[in-house]
This record gives C-alpha cells, sequence and structure tokens, in this order.
C-alpha cells in the first residue's frame, strides 16, 4: 500500500526519497519520506493503515499525530480517502495519500494536491470462503509442503482442520474456482501456496475475540518462555509476534509478545500489570474467537533448550503487519518467504 501510494505522487511529478531507517523501528513512524515540490522540500512521518479511518475516528488520532511530529509532518496513506475524509483529515492537520492516486499533501511552504478517484474501486474478485473450518483449511494448504509424498485430500484437511470431511469440499470447491487450489485427479488438491497466502493476509478481518493489554518488566522473549512452561494440549498458548517471528527467523530484538490462550490467563501469574493502551503495552493476550491460530500440528520454537509454542505462521505475519512499523513489514516479508519455502 504505501509503495503505491508512493509510486502515485511520484508520478504526478513530485520528487520522494524514502528515509526510513533501517534495521530499526522509528518510534511510531511506518515510513519517512522526503517531499520536494519546486525547491522546497518537507519530510513527512507516515502512518499506514489498512483501511481509512471512519469519521468519527479522526478526532482520536491526535496522539498518533503528536508522535508522528517527532519525526516529521504526519501523513496518512491509506486504500482509499473519499472527497468528505480528505477534507477532515486536512481539517485536523493531516496530509494524506491514497492508492488510488489521491493525495492531499501541506506544509508550510508547500501544498500538493490531486484528486483522481471519487469513488472507491469495487470488489474486483469474490472473497475467501468464511464460516466453520474454513480459516483452518486455507492455514493448512498454505503449510503443505512440497516435500510431502502428495497433496492433502479433503478427509486428511477435515481431521486437521476439526470440521466435517463435506464441510471441507465445500471450502476446497470454493477456493477452487477462486483459481486458488487445482485438482490432481486423485482426489487430491494441488493448494496455489502463494497465492492463497496473499489473499489470506490481504482479507482475513483479524483472530476475533477479546484482547487485553499489559506492560511487563521482563522482556518479551522471558515472558514467551513463561507462557511456554504453563501451556498444555487442555490449555493451550501460542506465541505470536515479535517473539514467535524472531524464533523462525531471527530478525531483531522483540519489543513485544502477543500470546493466544484458549482459556483466562491471570495477569499475576506472569507479572504483568495492566496498560493503558497498545501504545504502551509489551505484552498483548488474546482469547480468539478464530481457533486456527493454534496450528496443527504444532509448531514450536526454542529458547535455551525451552520449547515455546508458536501460533500459526499466518497469523505471526498477519500480527507483524497489523502491530506495523518499518522493521516489522521486512520481518513479515522474510517470514513469508521461509513458509513458501518449505522443503
Amino acid at each position: 500500500m504505501l509503495m503505491g501510494a508512493v509510486r502515485w505522487l511520484r508520478d504526478s511529478g513530485l520528487r520522494v526519497e524514502d528515509l526510513t531507517p533501517t534495521g530499526r523501528e522509528d518510534a511510531g513512524a511506518d515510513a519517512i519520506l522526503d517531499v520536494t515540490v519546486g525547491d522546497r522540500s518537507v519530510r513527512f512521518a507516515v502512518q499506514a493503515k489498512s483501511r481509512a479511518p471512519y469519521p468519527h475516528e479522526v478526532e482520536r488520532l491526535q496522539r498518533s499525530q503528536r508522535v508522528l511530529e517527532l519525526h516529521g509532518h504526519p501523513l496518512m496513506i491509506v486504500p482509499f480517502v473519499s472527497e468528505s475524509l480528505g477534507s477532515l483529515l486536512t481539517r485536523d492537520g493531516w496530509s494524506w495519500a491514497d492508492n488510488q492516486g489521491n493525495f492531499d499533501l501541506r506544509a508550510p511552504g508547500l501544498v500538493a494536491r490531486q484528486r483522481r478517484a471519487s469513488v472507491a474501486p469495487a470488489p474486483k474478485r469474490r472473497s475467501l470462503p468464511r464460516g466453520s473450518g474454513s480459516y483452518a483449511v486455507i492455514r493448512a494448504l498454505v503449510r503443505f509442503s512440497g516435500g510431502e509424498d502428495e497433496e492433502p485430500g479433503a478427509t486428511a484437511l477435515a481431521a486437521q482442520a476439526g470440521i466435517s470431511q463435506p464441510r471441507a469440499s465445500q471450502v476446497l470447491n470454493q477456493l477452487h474456482d477462486l483459481k486458488l487450489v487445482g485438482t490432481s485427479g486423485r482426489g487430491r488438491w494441488e493448494p496455489n501456496r502463494e497465492a492463497l497466502l496473499d489473499r489470506f493476509l490481504a482479507e482475513y478481518p483479524g483472530p476475533g475475540g477479546s484482547e487485553h493489554y499489559y506492560y511487563s518488566l521482563d522482556s518479551p522473549v522471558d515472558v514467551a518462555v513463561g507462557a511456554g512452561r504453563v501451556s498444555t494440549q487442555g490449555r493451550p498458548i501460542a506465541v505470536s509476534a515479535d517473539v514467535g517471528p524472531d524464533l523462525i527467523v531471527p530478525w531483531r530484538r522483540p519489543s513485544l509478545v502477543i500470546l493466544y490462550a484458549r482459556h483466562t490467563i491471570d495477569p499475576s501469574d506472569f507479572g504483568l500489570t495492566d496498560a493503558q493502551g497498545r501504545h504502551d503495552a509489551n505484552v498483548i493476550i488474546r482469547n480468539p474467537e478464530d481457533r486456527s491460530v493454534f496450528p496443527v500440528p504444532d509448531l514450536v520454537g526454542q529458547v535455551q533448550g525451552d520449547e515455546v509454542p508458536l501460533a500459526d505462521p499466518l497469523q505471526q505475519i498477519w500480527d507483524l503487519q497489523d502491530l506495523g512499523g518499518a522493521d516489522r513489514t521486512e520481518a513479515a516479508g522474510r517470514l513469508r518467504e521461509w513458509l513458501l519455502e518449505l522443503p
């Protein structure tokens, strides 16, 4: 999304230089861009979102705006900004750009505006199947290893997803209609793993359920190890970003850990204290509606001899993207490559 908006800015004649630091996050900014118009150059600090804010949410973005102002003029990048929303964002001091070629950049001595599309683009294709077991089947197909003896069948997928064989066949047929899986002619299904992965990341609505924010004096890795020690078959805990991806494809020192649990966790058991929100938490505990975040078969990482149960790889990638930041985007790409290159 960020790349698409930047491409539109450049195509309109603006000179845009990406100054985003590598090797670390920039404290709340998803990117740092220098935009030049004529002889005037302005630095913008970017917040990229997977959806545009609703009008009633604009006033709630003031804290994010203040954080961005530490690095440049706040610039929001989203898939599409309507004319009415654009007016609200501009009124509240935001510059903005979208993936349809619309933008309004403002700073002292610089004004650059363009409106190419007045309405959001219509969806071009049907969405992925939802409902019972759909995401579990998709996750299983993406994790399918090319080194296995044969393609997954509906019966095996049903057992892995915990659904009936007819329901698994229904999901597979819907994916076949979307050209995301093919058939081998032997009652087996051949997944297009890369296309499935990208569609999942684009359309997954999130795990649902409840989410609680905490702070720990222990490092996120230590919290994850502690979670692994108390996780059981009947009361599982699965570790996701930042710690999970780092245990698979090391990338940086984790600053946060997301724990998925099927049961209620007493935060005092982990020495956790309540945080005000995501912005000051280093531990997030989720009790998800979507139980497919717990992988089948299990996925385990190692920390100095301790086993750490991990969340489904697709969930870890989604969580990295949802948390945001240049480093996490890079880590999500590396984890994606690892998953698609499984032997």
